[in-house]
């Protein structure tokens, strides 16, 4: 596949309005999904720490039966923010993807189409996003402090 229609032939004025339309769209897209996954998962952390924090100043010891409702209520809750940011972590990859092509189809990529003698986005923006380890973060984060609730559970007299 070319870099640009450009190669081959020019745009005609429907495809450039298309590309006007499709590109801001994606682009938001992609941002607002990142933006999503990162407050979810700062919301729900938030709360975990909040939860290790009550167990270590509250007194008094916990009824066996509510301590386990309430460790499994924290690990089927960290399941589904789990859900929640690879969800959202498959929609940010497909329109990524989308949005490249997009810019590849506007020749962003191509060289000399736009500056003389370069690209006006680096080569390399086309791939870097695939090394992208924020949801893995993400995910080890929740893991770990769901983890450290659920000894404190545990623990606590």
């Amino acid at each position: 596949m070319p870099d640009s229609p450009h190669a081959n032939r020019e745009l005609s004025q429907e495809q450039l309005e298309v590309f006007r339309v499709l590109y801001p769209l994606f682009k938001d897209e992609v941002l607002r999904r990142r933006e999503y996954m990162s407050r979810l998962s700062a919301f729900h952390n938030t709360v975990l720490v909040l939860l290790l924090v009550m167990m270590v100043i509250s007194p008094g010891n916990a009824d066996p039966a509510m301590r386990w409702l309430a460790l499994f209520g924290v690990v089927i809750l960290s399941g589904f923010v789990a859900y929640l940011i690879l969800q959202q972590a498959t929609r940010h990859r497909m329109a990524k993807q989308q949005l490249i092509e997009l810019e590849r189809g506007m020749g962003l990529y191509q060289e000399g189409w736009i500056f003389s003698g370069k690209t006006a986005y680096p080569q390399h923006w086309q791939t870097d996003w695939l090394a992208d380890r924020s949801v893995a973060t993400y995910l080890t984060i929740l893991t770990i402090l769901t983890a450290l609730v659920i000894c404190a559970m545990h623990i606590r007299p």
